[in-house]
């Protein structure tokens, strides 16, 4: 899939190079050429060489994506061709093929080349992931263009360049522009420069909503910032949603579990979405106090804010707090059951699975979801009977819920009804045949062997993918017949799980052929 990506990125640069010389215009949408027509890699090395410029780009980027160091020399010497669309596959190529000695050249070629946009130099560069060139990257991070510097900010943090961290915060503090500094802000929290938490504690004195706002909290919790908290605790209070989201994610990558008693009072909020992100961080720190703060909280009159205890009881898992749940539970009253059955899946306690069976076939509004979750995650192989006839209640929610589950149990004695529920709704295909595909059994891979068989692309699609994950070499034979035979799409669908089951990368039925007469 990255190849027919790099292809494409490579095709609507030479039609633009073309387009400037007169040629014809490239399809909007190229037409895929299959996989077992790729072009030999001999064949490319000599188009590469001799070929017209359109043929020879296209050769470069295929070349790089197969990591082909035979073109190495050609390709360095394309880098100062005339023609930019060479220019480009050229550095795009040995990005992938990861030829550091030519990294100075593309960073150079990236600021003095008038024809091609920098963001493909970026590209390679980033490819090529050389540290040796941060700083020639990370200038561009104060350039007008947005995309560019969102991209710039991508390299950076793919080629590891924390060595420039120093040299971004000096840039970013005499920045001027409040639309840049969520780029500086994005780089220094990725980089995590730790030197920057004063310079982006200051961004969020201005409350303006702004994405850089929002940056600027996220960072803050990349960089570990020590001084931040209260900031954090504030923004959840705050109207800006995206900011209480990053704020929540900025305390729980802090992890200070001093923090619990001032974000359980955020629950006291009229603020639902200040609740829901409140409640993530006491989900998400250890702490016994907020384990404890939560079960008082269920033990009291604030029937509204039970959901968010339960919640924060089950993640610390709290089992003190077990036989409570199970009470409120039963009861049609209580609010936000789901949570409450989702709770005891986590503390995972035994005792506490008759009761999730009895919910989930209560045909309650409330309960059967999280009940069906919970039994799942408990492994509980006696629920099986239960998870299988909910998957006839009618309800396409708790059916997916009910998948879930059984996916996670794992019990071959679900197999015929899962048989039967793929046959009577094609549609689910994905979620039934990923739930088959976690059982452990012999059934379990004819079944989803046979699936492949179906003319429904709707069902073989997802058969094809779950015999790639499972890898395994039984499924050899079978993938073969399809490389063999007339179906182009399964044909290509058995190279992709052939290669995820054996490690291979052979591009045509001929070469898989052969492979498989030598291993047998």
């Amino acid at each position: 899939m990255r190849f027919f990506l790099q292809l494409s990125i490579l095709l609507i640069i030479f039609s633009l190079s073309q387009n400037c010389f007169g040629g014809p215009n490239e399809p909007e949408t190229p037409e895929v050429i299959p996989v077992e027509e790729e072009i030999p890699t001999e064949v490319l090395l000599k188009t590469l060489e001799s070929g017209s410029n359109f043929d020879r780009g296209q050769a470069a980027i295929q070349l790089g994506n197969r990591g082909v160091t035979k073109a190495i020399p050609t390709l360095r010497k394309m880098l100062s061709d005339k023609d930019p669309g060479l220019r480009a596959g050229a550095a795009i190529a040995l990005g992938d093929l990861k030829d550091k000695n030519s990294s100075s050249i593309i960073a150079n070629i990236m600021w003095s080349d008038t024809e091609n946009p920098k963001d493909v130099y970026l590209d390679a560069l980033t490819r090529m992931k050389d540290t040796s060139v941060a700083s020639r990257i990370y200038p561009l991070l104060n350039d007008e263009n947005a995309t560019l510097r969102l991209q710039t900010v991508d390299a950076l943090v793919q080629i590891g360049a924390t060595s420039v961290g120093s040299q971004i915060l000096l840039m970013a503090q005499k920045n001027k522009n409040r639309e840049k500094d969520k780029t500086f802000a994005m780089a220094l929290g990725k980089l995590k420069v730790s030197s920057a938490e004063t310079y982006l504690i200051g961004l969020t004195k201005i409350q303006d909503e702004s994405p850089t706002l929002a940056a600027s909290y996220l960072a803050l919790g990349r960089i570990n910032a020590k001084n931040a908290n209260d900031v954090l605790i504030s923004a959840l209070t705050l109207p800006y949603d995206k900011g209480k989201e990053n704020a929540s994610m900025a305390l729980i990558e802090i992890g200070n579990p001093l923090v619990v008693p001032k974000v359980f009072s955020v629950l006291k909020s009229e603020n639902l979405e200040s609740k829901m992100y409140a409640t993530d961080v006491l989900c998400a720190i250890p702490s016994k106090e907020a384990s404890k703060l939560a079960f008082a909280l269920l033990n009291s009159e604030e029937t509204k804010n039970w959901g968010y205890a339960a919640k924060i009881i089950g993640r610390q898992k709290y089992k003190e707090a077990k036989n409570r749940l199970e009470e409120l539970l039963v009861k049609p009253s209580t609010p936000e059951r789901d949570n409450f059955a989702e709770a005891l899946g986590w503390i995972g306690d035994p005792s506490s699975i008759p009761v999730l069976r009895k919910i989930l076939l209560s045909g309650e509004k409330e309960g059967p979801y999280g009940s069906a979750w919970a039994l799942g995650v408990m492994g509980a192989k006696e629920a099986v009977p239960d998870l299988l006839l909910a998957l006839d209640k009618g309800d396409a929610k708790l059916m997916g819920y009910a998948l879930e589950a059984l996916g996670s149990i794992a019990d071959p004695s679900s197999l015929p009804k899962l048989k039967e529920l793929l046959n009577d709704r094609p549609k689910m295909a994905p979620q039934i045949l990923s739930t088959v595909a976690l059982i452990p059994s012999e059934e379990a891979r004819l079944l989803i062997e046979e699936a492949t068989k179906s003319k429904n692309a709707e069902v073989y699609r997802p058969a094809m993918e779950e015999i790639a994950k499972r890898k395994d070499k039984k499924s050899i034979p079978l993938l073969i017949q399809f490389t063999n035979g007339d179906d182009a799409e399964k044909r290509k669908l058995s190279y992709y799980a052939l290669t995820a089951i054996t490690g291979q990368k052979f591009r045509t039925a001929k070469e898989w052929n052969v492979w498989v007469k030598d291993n047998p």
